[in-house]
């Protein structure tokens, strides 16, 4: 009985073109006002999402360094390390560069990696004697191309005729993509055993990276159980070494993000609430328009309180559809930060050319929550207007 009211409210509402428009405009405004803030939020996530993968992609979870400079892999420390049930661990040197190709020179980042490096940030480095990776931006700057052949300038200290460079001549034999604009333009991947041989380190390093095994794929969860393992990891291995996780660089950007996320979430409410004056105005639009249908319905013994819920029910309907159409909505907005030049960022301001929209179930519900809530206070204020409204004043409206 309630349906087949339902059906008849709408029949009544619904029926000439005016009318029509002026819902499927209140239905789209409110649809395209929710997907703003769920883009927002998206490509704020998306953003620390791909920021904190391609961070974990050129480090590992975390990298522990001496205070003592370079150190040994000692069998004491492969004991700690499977005391705390420490699989993944890779042992490197880091140290600054000059790359020269084709009369040009750059700063970068050298790493100097065994086999087991690939394990730890889960990249194709399985490099060859006299072979290196670089990053894709240094590729793209220089116009370096796999089978090239670059020179890379070591500095080797003050001593005696060690202070001019070393000058080593590689073949590049992978491009590498962690996904961040200073990453891309600064790593290069050695063997460790050639740069500890041009450096004549023998077999000391100077840093560890490593995953925890227990680590949630999660990127929150990964970082609460990363921070959570930090004092156990500083007991465990003494003063003489420090540790690093992976977001550590970018620590205060991941944090303005996630204060902004918050701020801009508030903000943007008000387009939510401007949208549901939309959905009031096409009430009393309804109300005023259709006066006599209503004062007959009431004349026949549709009680105020009933009037009320098939209004409800109209206002929830009108929401349920404008969240439905949202997320067709966000997911076009996704496909054109993908693929519309438009949309493409300068990686050198952005950390990386392109975001990706990143939405979590729990996002889609809070903010629909959210826009329910303001839909339900206005729309209880409202009717609470309209059931004031006698039986009386219906009567002289339908002989006017």
């Amino acid at each position: 009985m309630n349906n087949h009211r339902f059906r008849l409210f709408l029949t009544l509402f619904l029926d000439n073109p005016t009318t029509m428009k002026f819902a499927l405009g209140v239905l789209v405004g409110m649809a395209f006002s929710i997907s703003v803030i769920l883009s927002t939020l998206g490509i704020m996530d998306g953003f620390d999402r791909a920021l904190k993968l391609g961070l974990k992609k050129s480090v590992g979870d975390i990298t522990m360094h001496s205070r003592n400079g370079f150190f040994t892999v000692s069998p004491d420390l492969d004991r700690i390390f499977k005391d705390q049930k420490i699989k993944t661990y890779s042992a490197l040197v880091q140290t600054e560069s000059f790359l020269i190709f084709d009369d040009e020179s750059r700063g970068v980042l050298v790493k100097a990696i065994d086999e087991s490096y690939s394990d730890v940030v889960d990249l194709p480095l399985k490099l060859k004697s006299n072979e290196v990776a670089i990053g894709s931006e240094i590729a793209k700057i220089n116009s370096i191309k796999i089978g090239d052949e670059i020179i890379l300038a070591f500095g080797k200290g003050n001593v005696e005729l060690k202070s001019m460079p070393a000058l080593e001549r590689f073949k590049v034999s992978g491009i590498i993509s962690h996904g961040i604009y200073q990453k891309d333009s600064r790593i290069v991947y050695v063997r460790l055993e050639e740069v500890q041989r041009i450096l004549d380190l023998k077999n000391r390093v100077n840093l560890i990276s490593f995953n925890l095994d227990s680590a949630s794929q999660n990127a929150d969860k990964n970082l609460k159980k990363i921070e959570s393992e930090l004092p156990s990891l500083r007991q465990a291995f003494g003063n003489d070494f420090y540790f690093k996780p992976y977001w550590k660089e970018f620590s205060s950007l991941l944090e303005a993000v996630k204060v902004e996320k918050v701020m801009i979430s508030l903000i943007l409410q008000l387009v939510v609430v401007i949208s549901i004056f939309n959905i009031l105005a096409f009430i009393i639009f309804i109300n005023e328009k259709k006066s006599k249908e209503l004062f007959l319905f009431k004349a026949l013994g549709l009680s105020k309180s009933v009037m009320s819920q098939l209004w409800l029910r109209l206002v929830l309907l009108i929401w349920l559809l404008s969240c439905l159409l949202s997320i067709v909505f966000v997911q076009l907005f996704k496909i054109s930060l993908l693929h519309l030049s438009l949309f493409e960022l300068p990686s050198e301001i952005y950390y990386m050319p392109r975001i990706e929209l990143f939405l979590s179930v729990q996002d889609y519900l809070m903010i629909f929550v959210l826009a329910l809530v303001w839909i339900l206070i206005i729309t209880f204020y409202l009717l609470k207007r309209l059931r004031q409204k006698s039986l009386l004043e219906g009567l002289r409206q339908e002989f006017v």
